[in-house]
């Protein structure tokens, strides 16, 4: 396998710009650039030490410098890492210098991590949890990706197969002496463990897909007729002008979207075409339509409304989309007084929990409503004690496995019931991307002596 380089901070102007190099030759490049052997210094620790050009002999830069034994690295492999100044000029040089070395190549992207998956420093979900850790963006992302990366997934999935491949042994074992019957005790005690594994795989898939909602995203969609204030509390969330306010119908034509950190859940913050029956306008109708679709694919949902202008049947556009996670919000309570709005809260009986007179213009009452929203994520995104599904991958192979596991019968074909074991590891080890035919035959040696 080749050895391989890149720049692996920040790119642009820095104080520090780190450079990672992976792969046998990493040992001699680096020795290039120091213009001496490293067999004087020791793995680990960093030197300080000058950065030569291997062909034109020009001093790059001082830097520090490390370099790490296959099994201490994080690709498994002897890697070497560059500490240079981070400017343009060293960066250019540098790049210039790694890529005139022979048996040495620009990494791919990903490509330190895939190593290191493929050297066993970590399973597929575990990588995922470390791209997902450089993508956190809030404080509960940042939880649920460190607990991935440290084993969290890999340790519920690596225990199922190992169950499973007890189970497949002893199938296995019948199988090669058909003249054994199993006994009385033993098939039920396997049956027993076939149950209380298809009750976990089924549990562990019933989470509301909370760990996939905590890692995109929970889509909050801001909906209710034109000129009730959609725009202008969008922008006074997200603390910056991103919607046009206008007091013409129809100003916002598209569903426009910002990020928000609420109480450590991420929200995809989505302002919509204002929904209205007697619109003309082409646009505008593609923009309803959008609008209402929108709608229907969120995880929660702000209905609003003019408090001078509301009317019972305001409520009819809206009516199927209500549910738990739907506030419903007054706005422009700063134009009139509060014994004028009071009385609309009988007109939505549906959700009485999530009702709120707000001013978008003052920002009266939006730390409440902020305080809504955060109460739901919290019910339908907050992280459990255990880890949690976090890919629709995962889900897919989970699904499948527990499908295999379920049509599972001791009692009829044994070749079957082998396969259906067969295929349920398959699918577990799909997930973390360890897949080998070997431990079942090991399994089977260990604990049936057969061969001896």
């Amino acid at each position: 396998m080749s050895t391989i380089f890149a720049q692996c901070s920040g790119m642009g102007k820095a104080g520090v710009t780190v450079y990672r190099i992976s792969g046998s030759s990493s040992v001699a490049a680096l020795e290039r650039l120091i213009g001496g052997q490293i067999t004087a210094l020791q793995p680990r620790k960093m030197y300080l030490r000058k950065i030569f050009h291997p062909q034109t002999g020009i001093q790059i830069d001082k830097a520090m410098v490390v370099y790490f034994n296959a099994n201490s690295s994080f690709t498994g492999e002897e890697s070497a890492e560059i500490h240079v100044h981070g400017s343009i000029a060293v960066i250019k040089l540098l790049n210039q210098a790694l890529g005139v070395i022979e048996d040495l190549r620009l990494a791919e992207a990903g490509e330190f991590a895939k190593r290191a998956f493929l050297n066993g420093k970590f399973d597929l979900t575990a990588a995922e949890g470390l791209a997902d850790l450089i993508d956190a963006e809030t404080e509960l992302q940042h939880k649920q990706a460190i607990r991935q990366l440290g084993g969290g997934l890999e340790a519920i999935y690596t225990n199922w197969r190992q169950q499973l491949l007890k189970i497949m042994s002893l199938i296995e074992a019948y199988i090669d002496f058909p003249d054994e019957e199993i006994p009385a005790q033993v098939l039920a005690s396997t049956k027993d463990n076939i149950s209380n594994l298809c009750r976990e795989i089924s549990n562990h898939l019933k989470d509301n897909n909370r760990g996939e909602r905590l890692r995109n995203g929970l889509k909050l969609t801001i909906v209710g007729k034109p000129n009730v204030g959609k725009s202008s509390l969008m922008n006074l969330l997200l603390k910056r002008e991103i919607a046009i306010v206008s007091n013409i119908a129809g100003t916002t034509r598209d569903v426009i979207e910002g990020h928000l950190d609420i109480g450590g859940y991420p929200i995809i913050l989505q302002d919509t075409a204002g929904i209205r029956d007697n619109s003309v306008d082409e646009i505008e109708q593609i923009g309803i339509k959008k609008s209402r679709e929108t709608l229907k694919h969120s995880d929660i949902k702000i209905i609003m409304y003019d408090v001078q202008e509301f009317n019972e049947k305001d409520i009819t556009p809206f009516v199927d989309f209500i549910d738990d996670n739907t506030i419903v919000v007054f706005n422009k309570i700063d134009e009139v007084s509060a014994h004028d709005y009071n009385h609309l809260s009988m007109f939505t009986p549906h959700i009485p929990k999530h009702i709120l007179y707000i001013s978008a213009k003052t920002g009266k009452n939006i730390e409440k409503l902020m305080d809504h929203i955060c109460q739901i994520a919290e019910q339908i995104a907050s992280p459990s004690e255990n880890p949690q599904i976090t890919r629709e991958r995962h889900r897919t192979q989970l699904s499948y496995a527990l499908e295999a596991l379920s049509n599972l019968n001791l009692e009829s074909d044994l070749v079957l019931a082998a396969e259906d074991i067969r295929m349920t590891i398959r699918y577990l080890s799909n997930i973390t991307g360890v897949i080998t035919v070997d431990e079942i035959l090991g399994e089977i040696f260990s604990n049936f002596c057969i061969g001896k």
